[in-house]
Order: structure tokens, then sequence, then C-alpha cells
């Protein structure tokens, strides 16, 4: 307090001499008034000294003139080149896991939690009766001396030839067939059904495939003429036919772009019997390849022209061919025939096929999920992780096994319950014109629309599993 005194009087003695022109009132004050009013300025500016700061930051962030403003600052760091790119490649970043999120990844992931759930879904469907009463043969095993490989052939110099729909294109035919270089005596014919109808000459395809001891399926356009000539023999009628005995049969003696009921009529009893004798499944097991290397694929064809670069891979598993799909989990013997023959797509929670696009996901989709969750359940890491002689508890639960069904038709409880880790296998089909050549993993679809001007197509598989495509254009248009 002293202290304080003495400063104040020392200057108020300073400013006598300085502030002469000061009024006399002013200049008669004792030191102590002095020191209240020093205390009562200081006690002001502590009160405000906060404020002004804050002033003078806003005003120094908001100043445009100062480089070091904020607002400065923030106009020189986003006019740098190099953080305007990091910042455009943040925002696609994230705008394309957005997309890619919502477009792609959650709704693969639903479809696969809805495929799982229709496989333990209880009405999911399957596990069909078969009409004991009805003239389909329900499944067929390719014989063993057809078959490459194995013990029948051991140089590996047999082949298979799966053919797509080809629909009484006759010419087509035999133009694929010199393109892939059939043999005989070594090549098997493999046609995946709708050899007939739509085309400009059906019973010559019928012709054609049984002087070549050619096997096919069953598809929906025989099946809707058999159950045409069905219907003519239970209502009393006769199945009329064109006579043959002209050896220059017209166009229109053949049935030209005719089908069902209509087509019938340019059909012989010897069509309509080969016709009956198809399957609706054809089944061939795991080619067993020659020890001997494989050959590679010839860049020149029979003919020795250059070839078109052909889509070429591998097939070591069963093949089932039909004509239109099959349902997941299900023996074969228990497939629905009409669902065999028509299904294009499938629904994802209780496994029921439809003709109809719209009405689900296509069917191949859900046979393709099926059959990978089977060859993981048996990859090598699984075998060792459970054992050889165990399966897992998850290939327990979930797939049921249709093998030890292939060639018996015992349908008692014991062998409708079997259940085993069976192996993946590929289907075979045709049907699906609009969906082109289609190609999966576990399913290969070979309708390329030849009625419809597009192409005939086969796959061609030899001795150590090795497929390749080739197709030939076509001329008719229906």
């Amino acid at each position: 307090m002293v202290e304080e005194y003495v400063q104040v009087k020392d200057e108020l003695d300073a400013s006598r001499y300085t502030s002469n022109n000061r009024p006399l009132i002013e200049r008669a004050v004792n030191g102590w008034h002095r020191l209240e009013e020093k205390r009562s300025e200081k006690s002001y500016h502590d009160s405000d000294s906060d404020d002004d700061d804050d002033d003078r930051e806003l005003a120094h962030c908001c100043d445009l003139d100062s480089d070091a403003s904020f607002v400065n600052l923030c106009h020189a760091f986003c006019a740098n080149r190099r953080v305007r790119r990091t910042m455009l490649l943040t925002v696609v970043s994230i705008l394309a896991l957005v997309f890619l999120c919502s477009g792609y990844i959650f709704p693969a992931w639903r479809e696969r939690e809805a495929l799982a759930e229709g496989l333990d879904n209880p009405n999911s469907f399957g596990h069909q009766m078969p009409d004991k009463l009805s003239d389909i043969i329900q499944l067929q095993q390719l014989p063993s001396h057809h078959a490459p490989g194995g013990k029948s052939d051991p140089d590996g110099k047999r082949r298979l030839i799966f053919i797509g729909d080809i629909h009484g294109c006759k010419n087509e035919l035999l133009e694929l067939l010199k393109t892939v270089g059939f043999n005989k005596d070594l090549d098997q014919i493999i046609a995946t059904g709708d050899v007939v109808a739509k085309g400009p000459d059906s019973p010559g395809v019928i012709d054609t495939l049984v002087s070549l001891g050619a096997l096919s399926v069953r598809g929906n356009h025989e099946d809707r003429i058999l159950l045409a000539a069905q219907s003519r023999t239970s209502t009393g009628d006769s199945l009329e036919t064109v006579d043959e005995s002209s050896t220059d049969i017209s166009a229109a003696s053949r049935g030209a772009g005719l089908k069902g009921e209509a087509l019938l009529s340019y059909l012989k009893p010897r069509h309509l019997k080969w016709l009956r004798s198809l399957p609706l499944i054809i089944h061939v097991p795991a080619l067993s390849p020659p020890k001997n290397p494989a050959p590679a694929f010839s860049d020149l064809d029979t003919l020795g022209k250059k070839k078109k670069k052909a889509k070429t891979f591998q097939i070591l598993h069963d093949i089932n061919v039909v004509h239109a799909g099959l349902v997941p989990s299900v023996p074969l013997l228990r497939q629905d025939p009409f669902s065999v023959m028509n299904m294009r797509s499938m629904s994802p929670t209780n496994h029921v096929p439809s003709e109809n696009r719209k009405r689900g996901i296509p069917w191949e989709r859900v046979w393709g999920w099926y059959n990978d969750r089977i060859a993981r359940t048996r990859s090598p890491f699984m075998t060792w992780l459970f054992g050889s002689s165990t399966e897992s508890t998850e290939a327990k639960n979930w797939w049921k096994s249709w093998h030890g069904l292939y060639n018996s038709e015992n349908d008692n409880e014991e062998a409708q319950t079997t259940v085993k880790h069976p192996p993946p296998s590929v289907v075979v089909y045709g049907h699906d014109s609009p969906r082109g050549l289609n190609l999966k993993r576990w399913s290969k679809g070979l309708d390329s629309g030849c009625v419809n001007g597009d192409k005939l197509t086969a796959m061609v598989l030899n001795a150590w599993g090795q497929a390749e495509i080739v197709s030939v254009n076509c001329r008719h248009r229906k």
C-alpha cells in the first residue's frame, strides 16, 4: 500500500510540470484520490479484457487483407492442386463405395441369405414323387463304352459333343458336325432337347440324329408333341401322317415353322417312337483322364482353315444334361418333369422354379451357389479339418445326396432320407435363347438361338475334360 502511494505521488508531482494548462481544481488532488482512480480503471479494464481479445481474434480471422487470417488460409489450402485432387478422389471414392454397396454388395448378401433360408425352409420345393403311370424316362446313364477315357478308351480318342437347341435346323446341324470333325465311331452326340419344332425340317433332324446314334433329353416341344399324340390316341383320332412315298419332299411336307399339334401330322411313327425314348435327364459320370498328356487345342479346324479363338475350359465333375434346369438339393429321381423341361427362374427363398423370368432370379445362379458350397466343403482344407472318414456338420445338415438313387428305383423311406456329402456337378442345358450362350462354372447354357437366325452351338468335351465351344451361323428365321 505504501509503495503504491509513493508511486502515485511521484506521478502526480511529475504531472504538475507537464500539465500546467489544466484547471487548478483538477490539479488540487492528493495521492489517495489518484490511487482510487487508478484502481477503478484497472478493475474496469480487467473486466473487458476478455471481450476485447475475442473481438481482436474475430477481426484477425475475418481480415481479408491479412495472409494469416483463417479465411485466406482456407482459400490457400483449397487452391492447392494436390489438395483439390485429393479431395476429388476422396469424394469419388466415397460415392463409388456407396454405389457398390447399395448396388452389388448388399443385394448379393441378401440373396445369399435368402438362398440359405431356402435350403433350410421346410416349405421349399423338391422331392417330387415321379408319376409311374407316365411314359417319361426320368434318368438315363451314359453307357460306359460311350464315355471318353477310362478302361474303354485308354488312349482318349473319344469325345462327347453337346449340342444346344436345334429346332429343326438340319442344314446347320450337318454344318456344325462337319466343323467339329464328327467321327461316328469315336464321338457321341448329346442334344439338350428341342430338336424339333419351329425350324424348316424337324423330321430330317430326327432322322439324322437316329442315324448317328445320338442321344438327347426331352424338351418342352417334344413333350407337347407327345402329349398331342397321346390326346389323339385317347380320343380315338387316327394319327394321320403325310405320305412320304415321293423322294422330293417339299418344305411344306416337312412341317416347316410348325410346332406342337400342328407338327404332329408331319412326323412318322418312327419319329414318335424315338421321341418317347428320350429321358428327362442324362447323367455323365466324372471322366477318368488317360495317363498320357492331354493334347493342345489346334488353331486349325479339320478343313485346314484358321479358326477363330474358341472358348475353352475344363470339366472334371459329373455332368447332368437337361433341357431347362434342375432344382438344387433334390435327387435326380425326384426332380419335377415339368420344371426340368420349362424352368427359367427360381425363387431364392423356397427354390420354387418358374418358366417366367420375372418370378425370381435365374435358376443357374441358385445352382451355382449350391455347388460352390459343396466344392468348398469338399476342399482339401475341409477334408483335413474334419477327417477323410467323417463329414463336416455343415455337410450333414445341408447337402442331400442323389447318388445311390441313380441306378435304383427304390422309393422306400430309407432311400428318400439318405443324407451324405455329394460331389458338385455341372448342368448342360438349352431352352433359354434370349440369354444366349451362358457359360458359368457349374452350368453351361448352349441355346444360342439358331432358329432365330443366330448360331447353333456345340460343346466338345475330350477325355481329359477339356471343353471347347464351337458355333456356326444359322440362316433360318422363324
